[in-house]
């Protein structure tokens, strides 16, 4: 009798949502599918809007034991400590050990603490995961509806930063109570990455409304409530929030496996690791082997065909496909207050219709797996 192939998935990441869906077409090659996972999914696209008091907690989150067990997956609630890849084990938190004969890893990034001052500090928050920002609104909520707003200072000029900061000034406006946000970015301007224009234009409406921006700003540490720069300059500070970037989960440190610095598990284009094929990693935990990808969710979206194709291919003994990722990609930025910038390579257009295009395919994503987990 053949013995039955155990697929464990760690992660509820964007890969490991379309596998799940999909877990009867690895069930009828004789495998064991089960996604372990300690939280809900909480979708990327929506985070920032969530924020901003545009969309409800529940509209921006899923249960992935409902999506995994309605296509005949088993789902186990823990985090994932380590991975032992010699005898193909993987240790929960509470010491619990499971036995894989494929994994793969789809556990996302974390946001580097740039001080150390943050660490323990409850009014240091970082945008992940993505459930901070709800736990963040709740906090703020309660501060607005006091009449008693923080100065909230986001560090990072990114997309994210710039979207965190651009709702957290609409979450304000919902409750009709001015709450002073500056951005800091040690960059010349914000969203360096976007074309000059872009961000040139973005920046004089943030202004506009309110934001306060500080460019060529590194911060050095946190005393108290004041964030002190580089230069020796300080300002007030009583909450902050952190966008400083998107390194690895750690979890990949501890595979034993060859990473790329902070960039993630090093994985050839079958999306595999380079030193051992049965282990796969996707999304924002892998580093695709000649290529620097930002940590962008497309990307994760785009390597799960290829992902669910490569473990169907792998228990079936047959070739395994290469994923190539895409040269150009649509980005869409929510500035909270019912607009939204668009860019796509070079071209980048701002507006309503922006807004409408990105919250039609954020809910479209969402409901397919909504979907997918009615049965």
């Amino acid at each position: 009798m053949t013995r039955r192939v155990t697929a464990i998935l760690v992660g509820a990441g964007h890969a490991h949502l379309l596998v799940a869906s999909r877990a009867e077409a690895l069930a009828a090659l004789g495998a064991r599918v089960v996604l372990i996972e300690p939280a809900d999914f909480w979708y990327s696209g929506l985070a920032s809007g969530m924020l901003g008091g545009m969309y409800a907690p529940d509209e921006d989150r899923l249960d992935p034991r409902t999506l995994i067990e309605a296509h005949g997956g088993e789902f186990v609630r823990g985090r994932v400590e380590s991975v032992d890849t010699d005898r193909r084990r993987v240790r929960l938190a509470d010491e619990r050990e499971l036995a894989y004969d494929l994994l793969s890893l789809n556990v996302g990034s974390q946001v580097p603490v740039p001080f150390s001052e943050a660490m323990g500090d409850p009014s240091v928050w970082c945008v992940k995961p993505i459930s901070n920002l709800w736990r963040l609104r709740e906090h703020l909520e309660t501060r607005l509806r006091d009449g008693d707003p923080p100065r909230v200072s986001v560090v990072g000029g990114g997309a994210t930063g710039v979207e965190v900061a651009a709702n957290l000034l609409a979450l304000a406006v919902r409750h009709r109570v001015p709450m002073p946000v500056t951005l800091v970015t040690s960059t010349d301007r914000i969203i360096p990455q976007a074309p000059h224009r872009a961000s040139q234009t973005l920046q004089q409406k943030l202004a506009r409304r309110g934001l306060t921006i500080r460019t060529r700003t590194c911060i050095a540490g946190r005393e108290q409530q004041t964030l002190i720069a580089e230069d020796g300059s300080r300002f007030d500070a009583e909450l902050v929030v952190l966008a400083t970037g998107l390194e690895a989960h750690s979890l990949v440190q501890r595979t034993g496996l060859p990473v790329r610095c902070r960039d993630g598990l090093l994985v050839n284009a079958k999306l595999h690791s380079i030193d051992d094929d049965r282990v796969f990693a996707t999304g924002d935990c892998a580093a695709l082997e000649g290529y620097e990808l930002p940590k962008l969710g497309v990307f994760g979206v785009r390597q799960a065909a290829f992902l669910h194709a490569n473990l169907l291919a792998s228990i079936a003994g047959k070739p395994l496909a290469e994923y190539q990722p895409q040269k150009r990609y649509l980005a869409i930025l929510n500035l909270g207050d019912g607009t939204a910038l668009s860019a796509w390579g070079p071209f980048w257009w701002n507006g309503r219709t922006s807004m409408w295009l990105k919250d039609r395919i954020d809910r479209r994503f969402l409901n397919t797996y909504r979907r997918h987990s009615a049965g």
